[in-house]
């Protein structure tokens, strides 16, 4: 009987050794993409660390340098046709018919090896490879504006979420303020109803304040990981690192006049630049496509070559196997003639295209006209509503002391004490998010104009 009732536990042993391993190994695995990175040191970065760092990292910024670099070689592709174009054809032949009016003997078949080399180049195409090349440059330009774009894209997402982060810091730090005060508070109460001051509806609302603060420091720093791993998205960070916002130095002032900022945004943002260079290349398109019109120069050169003919036939020196040793060379000119109206219509599909692209840019110039002018307005409106949050916070705290004052002397009940807090409490939070809101506007104004805050 004591063997059988040694069995389970020895049986839970066994499996317990068994998978230890395994459970350590899981605990790695959350360690490297879970819970243990929750719970890492603080780092501290500031607003110039991120957005370099974000230059350097983020993946966005592969995708459109590596788009640049293909339209780098595609000006080399284009430039190929200056140089000539030298091949060698190498073709294995049976022959069992005459070669140029000799008969084989007994009309047998002869293996043959032929090497024809070719040498050709265009001399003039009239303007045909200028505009090749001009397009292909021109493409390039496009692709480098699009990668300043991109990058502009990242600085202003880094910046976002670096003022988000920084927000929620100070909404954490006073919420856990309040839930300290919250908890003085109950205590406080919770004496006062032993010593039969106060009554337990006191006491129950003091809870209710001190759990809501509670709840708000939990939410909020829910809400901070959650600003981390948003930093470490725009910085192109895989790993969560517990970042931590160090605000330093004043923003450099950008002028107030909105139609100074459109002014520059029309003559600064990547994306108009970028624009306005495919419609350049679409330009240079229309005259390659009219360019067919015109005729082509060329010049060439080949040479025949037949190895493993009989010298008997050939009349070739015993051994060197060779026979007919020829070579062509000339120039060539080539005139369009008819091409079923394929010129006419190649020439006006690019005028059409080039139509739309035309518009695509004026659009995009009416946009970030648009956008300006928005932020510019939201930027005023903003310093509006902070001298407003300002003036009810201190409303809200002369407010609190004046009721702290009076409860002392007995002169209202806790409920109004409480209520007092919670006003100052919310004036305050309101005060820290719209100062936030407020550079980060400033953020969405500097990424309308093009202006990169790295490069200031």
């Amino acid at each position: 009987m004591r063997e059988l009732s040694r069995m389970p536990i020895r049986a839970i042993s066994i499996l317990f050794l068994i998978f230890l391993p395994f459970f350590l190994c899981l605990d790695d695995a959350l360690g490297e993409n879970g819970q243990d990175g929750l719970e890492s040191p603080e780092v501290p970065v500031t607003r110039a660390e991120i957005t370099q760092k974000a230059l350097e990292n983020n993946p966005s910024i592969v995708i459109y340098a590596s788009e640049f670099s293909s339209k780098n070689e595609e000006i080399g592709i284009k430039k190929a046709t200056y140089y000539p174009q030298i091949a060698m054809n190498l073709d294995e032949l049976f022959l069992n018919s005459p070669v140029v009016g000799i008969s084989l003997p007994n009309e047998t078949g002869i293996p043959l090896t032929l090497f024809n080399p070719t040498l050709n180049q265009e001399i003039s195409g009239f303007g045909k490879r200028k505009n090749d090349v001009l397009a292909a440059r021109l493409a390039k330009r496009s692709a480098r504006w699009s990668l300043e774009e991109a990058r502009l894209n990242v600085v202003w997402n880094a910046e976002i979420a670096f003022d988000h982060l920084a927000m929620v810091q100070h909404l954490l730090n006073a919420a856990k303020k309040n839930e300290k005060a919250a908890k003085i508070h109950l205590d406080s109460e919770e004496k006062r109803l032993s010593k039969g001051l106060a009554i337990l509806p006191d006491v129950t609302q003091a809870k209710v304040y001190w759990e809501t603060a509670s709840y708000a420091v939990m939410t909020l720093s829910n809400e901070l990981r959650k600003a981390q791993t948003d930093l470490g998205y725009s910085m192109g960070a895989s790993r969560f690192s517990a970042f931590h916002a160090v605000e330093k130095g004043e923003r450099e002032n950008i002028p107030e006049d909105p139609n100074t900022l459109i002014a520059y945004a029309l003559d600064h943002r990547p994306l108009i630049k970028s624009l306005e260079s495919l419609d350049d290349r679409r330009n240079a398109l229309i005259k390659r496509a009219y360019d067919e019109n015109l005729p082509t120069l060329s010049a060439f050169a080949n040479g025949l070559f037949l190895y493993g003919v009989p010298p008997g036939i050939s009349g070739a020196p015993p051994g060197s196997g060779l026979f007919l040793p020829t070579y062509q060379t000339g120039i060539t000119l080539s005139v369009p003639i008819f091409t079923g109206m394929k010129i006419l219509h190649e020439t006006q599909s690019e005028r059409d295209k080039l139509r739309g692209e035309r518009a695509k840019t004026r659009l995009a110039r009416i946009r970030v006209i648009r956008n300006v002018r928005k932020a510019w307005f939201d930027l005023k409106t903003q310093e509006k509503k902070i001298a407003l949050d300002e003036a009810k916070r201190e409303n809200a705290r002369i407010n609190r002391n004046m009721v702290e004052k009076s409860f002392q002397k007995g002169l209202v009940d806790s409920v109004t004490r409480i209520q007092s807090q919670a006003q100052y409490l919310s004036a305050q939070e309101e005060l820290i998010a719209d100062r936030y809101r407020y550079k980060m506007i400033q953020d969405e104004e500097e990424r309308q104009i093009g202006l990169l805050p790295i490069n200031k």
